[in-house]
Parts: structure tokens; sequence; C-alpha cells
């Protein structure tokens, strides 16, 4: 199963459901040996981007992963952007029924609180940054003068989308070339990673 985590009220702008591409990818490539249409959406209402909000959404992720009855063998993987990171990082931290096998996080804003720390039941975290993402920089704890796009968890990667006509915060999703670049990117961090286990 892979879940689409949309950012605080980015859902609301579309493109999450079946006819996206970051949903095909999802259903198509991350499927391994699931069956087909096991892409999940997790919709939550932020209200002023609050920590209650994302608490509460990572408690409902968290339902969600327990009510799945997942196939044996069959992987979790999380997908989210912006804000939807911090939801997936706080599920994380509280606890779920079963390890998170890839979350790969879009624009992420870092938050230094505890609650964002995440679980040692993640295997493979992917955090992929717009450079200059300034929606990113200023959702991130005010700490974070420098290096606020990188998770010191994760693999992090920076993307530079100025070529692109739409705003670097929504790039990596609605841009095809730059949706493509990451995808491909993530694809040889997988391959790489295989290569070391062998």
């Amino acid at each position: 199963m892979t879940i689409l985590i949309p950012g605080s009220d980015w859902q609301r702008h579309g493109g999450w459901g079946p006819g996206n591409a970051l949903f095909r990818l999802a259903d198509e490539e991350l499927r391994g040996n699931s069956t087909e249409n096991c892409t999940r959406f997790l919709s939550w209402r932020p209200s002023g981007n609050k920590d209650r909000d994302r608490i509460a959404a990572a408690q409902t992720l968290r339902q969600m992963i327990t009510d799945h009855p997942f196939a044996p063998g069959e992987k979790l993987n999380i997908i989210a952007h912006s804000h939807g990171g911090n939801v997936a990082l706080a599920a994380s931290h509280i606890g779920l029924a079963r390890p998170i096998d890839i979350l790969i996080t879009l624009n992420k804003p870092t938050l230094l609180r505890d609650a964002y720390i995440p679980g040692k039941n993640i295997q493979n975290f992917y955090n992929i940054s717009a450079a200059r993402d300034w929606i990113q920089w200023a959702g991130s704890d005010k700490r974070l003068r420098v290096n606020f796009a990188n998770d010191k968890s994760a693999v992090n990667h920076t993307i530079d989308t100025s070529a692109s006509n739409i705003k670097p915060h929504a790039a990596l999703i609605w841009d095809d070339k730059f949706r493509e670049v990451w995808w491909e990117w993530f694809q040889n961090q997988q391959q790489a990673r295989a290569t070391s286990n062998d």
C-alpha cells in the first residue's frame, strides 16, 4: 500500500486523484507484489497549520495503516508533500502497526520538536526539496536559517526548479519534468541500496 499525504490545504489544489501522475507513480511503480489500486489518500483538514492538526492527522494515518489488510510481503510506502511529511513523521513517532518501507517527503518544512522526530520504524527515508522554496523555509522552525530543507534522518536531495513555470513548492508534484527528475534520482538511490545489500 502507498499512501499519499498532501501538505496543509494543498489537497484543495487537486491532482491527488487517480488521474494525477504522482498517483500513477505510486500505484504502478511502488506497487511491488501488491494488488492493483493499492494507493490511498489521507485527507486532513489543517486549520492555521497547527501542531494539533498534524498530530490528529498522524492518528488518522496510524488507524488507516492498522485497518489495511496487508498481504504477505506487501510493503507500506508513503509519499508526502510539505507538512504532510511532518504528519508521516509524527505517525512514525507515535508508533505504527508495521514499518514504513519507503517514506518520500517533498518540500517538507523541518520542525525540530519531539513530535516530528522520525521513528525507528522508517526503513528508507528520502527527503527531496526544490531549491529556493520560500514556503518550505517559512514553514520550518525559526531557528533554522541554514539547511532548513534537510532532515538529518533522511537521504536529502535538492533540485533546481527555476526553469519551471510552477512555483518551487509545487513544481515537484505538478511539473512533469521535475517530477521525473526526482523520481529518477529516487530509483537510482533504490538501485544503489539494493546493489550494496547484495
